[in-house]
Formats: structure tokens, sequence, C-alpha cells
């Protein structure tokens, strides 16, 4: 009891705005329902639920930043690479004036900026008030409190294992790299990269493998037989040859090596390619997505790529800010104003989150799929930045 007790007490660390992002899975929980592609609009209590709760989260943070005395938020927002997917979300909410649905546009615009919102503010509260290591610590009583909803979710339809152990596809992989790193690990570590090594995401691994390469930054003494371990997987790539491997590991399933083989993705990047090109402008913020994919008879609600859901919705200019959006935060995730010790888990997790946003419903469009974790994971990348940068001045 007392160590429950202390659980809470070290989870109101992010404030207000804190305890409601932690109370998010429950209230998915409660209150989410399966239903139709078609009916990704419908408005129900369900629906009614998460509006209020997207109000709410608005409120809170607005008051949160509005009225602390700390300059965090603020240089958070406006000093680092958030300003350029604030400012993708601020277009998105223009765009309801041409969207193929105003309201929809509307309120998954303002959903985005509301949950931005709350991630800042959760992040100026800890950066203020907890040292570094806490920090992280609060990280992963989020994400793991994800994963055990997530499982509770899941049994509710299955107890199947494989079934249970891919419940958490986005948020456990987003964070692998921060439990793997972690010196005193505990259970709730070896949950994450549990559920992050069964997870079943193809995405997720070849982020996971590209991650690989934050061992360089790591100051163990394993870092060079790491590093030429991978070195030495690199060049037998090469000799049996790229497609080989691929297909005895990512296309294993599959009968060719190719794009079509990716699940139809390279069918929705021809629509997002298509889409640009007949409306340069977009269809509309998240509205345009479902709009033109279900008109191709593709059964998507989401394009599964950060750029192609830009394109799609936004057009060119919604590409070119999501782009410069994610240039800007693999800069800074190498940036040396980021404290050593947690640059190596920072970096790995990177590449996951990246890899979340090119093969997956991601940033670019509504929230849904991996856009909490990796607008979690970027924000908690530049709030490191801000702080290693800006110390004197927060």
């Amino acid at each position: 009891m007392n160590y429950f007790n202390q659980c809470l007490r070290f989870a109101k660390s992010g404030g207000i705005c804190g305890v409601l992002l932690l109370i998010r899975p429950l209230i998915y929980l409660l209150f989410s329902r399966r239903r139709d592609l078609d009916a990704y609009s419908s408005i129900d209590f369900s629906a009614l639920v998460f509006i209020a709760y997207a109000f709410v989260c608005f409120i809170v943070a607005w008051k949160s930043l509005y009225k602390s005395k700390s300059p965090f938020g603020r240089i958070l927002m406006t000093k680092t690479p958030l300003v350029w997917f604030i400012v993708f979300t601020i277009y998105g909410g223009i765009s309801m004036l041409w969207s193929v649905s105003f309201t929809l546009t509307a309120f998954r615009a303002f959903e985005c900026m509301a949950m931005i919102l709350l991630i800042v503010a959760i992040m100026q509260s800890l950066f203020t008030t907890c040292r570094t290591d806490k920090i992280i610590d609060w990280v992963i009583l989020y994400v793991v409190v994800e994963i055990l909803f997530s499982l509770l979710r899941t049994l509710r339809w299955t107890t199947s294992p494989s079934a249970l152990l891919e419940s958490s596809q986005m948020m456990s992989t987003v964070f692998f790299f921060l439990a793997l790193y972690y010196p005193r690990k505990r259970w709730y570590h070896y949950l994450i990269m549990v559920m992050a090594l069964f997870s079943g995401s193809t995405v997720a691994y070849i982020g996971m493998a590209a991650g690989s390469i934050s061992v360089l930054w790591t100051n163990t003494k394993h870092k060079v037989p790491i590093f030429l371990g991978v070195l030495a997987v690199a060049t037998t790539i090469v000799v049996i040859g790229p497609e080989k491997v691929l297909k005895e590991t990512v296309f294993h399933d599959k009968e060719s090596v190719s794009l079509e083989e990716t699940s139809g993705r390279d069918k929705l990047m021809e629509v997002a390619i298509e889409t640009m090109e007949t409306h340069p402008w977009g269809l509309g913020f998240f509205a345009g997505e479902p709009d033109v994919l279900y008109s191709r008879g593709l059964g998507a609600i989401n394009a599964h790529n950060s750029l192609f859901s830009a394109g799609i919705g936004l057009g060119y200019i919604g590409v070119l800010v999501m782009g410069i959006f994610l240039i800007r935060m693999f800069f800074t995730v190498f940036s040396r104003k980021i404290p050593i010790q947690y640059r190596a888990p920072l970096i790995g997790c990177f590449f996951v989150g990246f890899l979340h946003c090119m093969g997956n419903p991601a940033l670019g469009s509504r929230v849904f799929g991996a856009w909490i974790p990796v607008t979690f994971l970027f924000t908690l990348i530049c709030s490191f930045y801000v702080y290693g940068r800006y110390a004197k001045k927060v």
C-alpha cells in the first residue's frame, strides 16, 4: 500500500497535466469501442467523451503554461524543432476552410494542439521541479501505465498471447531504448523491453535495428565489440545480398521483396502523390485521408506515413513543413546540448519513432496510433535540448 501511495505521489510530479495524460488510457479502456472504418466521423457518447477530454486538456494545459513563471514551455515551443510541428498543426486547423469536412478537420487539428500543449506543460512541470533521473522515471511510469491498460483493453476480447504481446506495438517500441539503457532495471523496464521485442511490428524492428547505432554514444566497455558486431552484420548483408537478407527476414512471409509487398503502402503513396497533383493545397487535415482512401477502395483511415498524410491533408506546404520538422529533430537528437548520459537512449528512441512516422499512423494526421508516443518522445528530446542549452534561463 505504501508503494502504491508513493507511485501516486510521484505521478503528480507532472502536475495536473501529467495526471490528465496518465488517466487517458483509463478513459480509452472505459469508453472506446470498436466501430466500422466508415464510421470515423460519427458522433456518439464515446465520441463526446473524447471531445470533452480534448477540451479539458486544452484549457488546463493553456492555463498551466500561461500562469507559470518559468519560460521553459515558451522556449520549448519557440526555440526548438517543436515550433514546426505547432505551425503544421495550426495550418492543419486553417485547412478547415477548404476541407472536405469542415468540422472534422477543425476538431482533429484542435485535438492535436490540445495534446501538444498538454505534453509541453508536463515537460515544463517535470524539468522545473525534478532531477533529470526522476524525469526519466516519470516517463517510464507513463509508458508502463499505457502498456498495462493496452493489455487490459486486449483482454476484453481475447486471451491470445500473441495478441497481448502485440497490444502495445507503438508505445513499447518507441521507448525500448529508454528501458534498455536504464542503469538499475526493475520489472517494469523488462516489461517494456519484452513488449517491444515481441510487438510483431516490422516497422519498429527496423527502427530498433537502426537505433542500435546509439551504442556509439555510451560509455559501456562493450561499445567496440557491439560496433564491430554491427559492422560484421552490415558486411554480411553486402556479401550475401540485401535482397536475399530482406526476403529471409522482413519479407519472410511475402512472395517477393518489393514495395508492392509492404501491406498496401505503395498504393497509399500513389494516392498521396495523385492527390497533391490534383489538389495542391490538400483536402483538409485528416478529413482528406479517409475521404480519398475510401473512394479508392483501400479501406484505410490513415496514409501510414507522416509525409503521405501531410500531402493528402495539407498538400505541398504540409509535406514541406512536416519534412523540415523531422529533419530538424534528427539534428537536435544528436546535439551536444543534450546531456551525454541521455543522448544514447534518446538517439535510439528517435530512430524507432522516426520509422513509425514513415510506416505507421503517427504524426501528420489525427491523434491515433503512434501519434502520442512519438509526440511525447520528440517533445522529451526537445526538452532535454532546452535543459542543456538554456539551463540558466529555465
